[in-house]
């Protein structure tokens, strides 16, 4: 055997099993990450993914008190609901099979929107409502680094920056009850007013997330 094809033979020896690894990775995946977030990764190469993500929440209750009387104030019940859509890149970096270092963008857009009511008293406050609701743009840059404990399972972590900017408005009704007493007859009236308010914001802030992610 000549030392060209000794070399050839080594060279195969060392590629094959590294090309076979390589097209042996899963290529979807499911994305389990906090902050809260549930995705999916696609492997579309073996030096990009995608990882699109959603995050959903839902939050009521209600709250009352009393004044210095002791005399208590009516239950304000609040009902609110959140959806968050976002989109990474990742760029892997090289690295070994089983620790993989990336560089991510990500883009994220999330909306919220409250709602929230008053009965009337005995007093001359009559009922109320509010409507409130926020959008947020959001676009990030991180460093990161996925670990493969098993063929099917990951774990990821990330440190970066974000920017986002974040638009909000409000509209709150509420209800006097006039009383009047004349000839003798007590007349009541009622009168609405609404105050609407809107805003925007800018944050820049870090960012960290970890998480999970089960090849299928």
């Amino acid at each position: 055997m000549t030392v060209m094809k000794l070399a050839a033979l080594v060279l195969l020896t060392l590629l094959i099993p590294a090309a076979l690894r390589a097209q042996d990775r899963p290529t979807l995946g499911l994305v389990a990450g906090y902050p809260s977030s549930v995705g999916v990764i696609w492997n579309v190469t073996g030096g990009v993914a995608l990882r699109p993500e959603i995050n959903l929440s839902h939050v009521s209750g209600d709250s009352g008190g009393g004044d210095l009387l002791g005399i208590p104030s009516p239950s304000t019940t609040t009902d609110g609901t959140g959806v968050g859509v976002g989109l990474s890149a990742l760029f892997y970096m090289g690295g070994k099979d089983s620790f993989r270092p990336y560089v991510s963008p990500k883009f994220t857009y999330t909306r919220t929107s409250t709602s929230s009511s008053t009965p009337s008293t005995a007093t001359a406050i009559g009922a109320s409502t509010s409507e409130s609701s926020s959008s947020s743009y959001a676009a990030s840059g991180s460093f990161g680094a996925e670990y493969s404990i098993h063929r099917r399972f990951a774990v990821f972590g990330e440190l970066g920056a974000s920017y986002s900017r974040s638009t909000s408005s409000s509209t709150s009704v509420f209800t006097i009850v006039a009383t009047a007493i004349a000839n003798g007859r007590i007349t009541q009236t009622e009168q609405s007013q609404a105050v609407t308010s809107s805003g925007h914001s800018n944050t820049v802030a870090t960012r960290t997330a970890v998480g999970v992610i089960i090849y299928f």
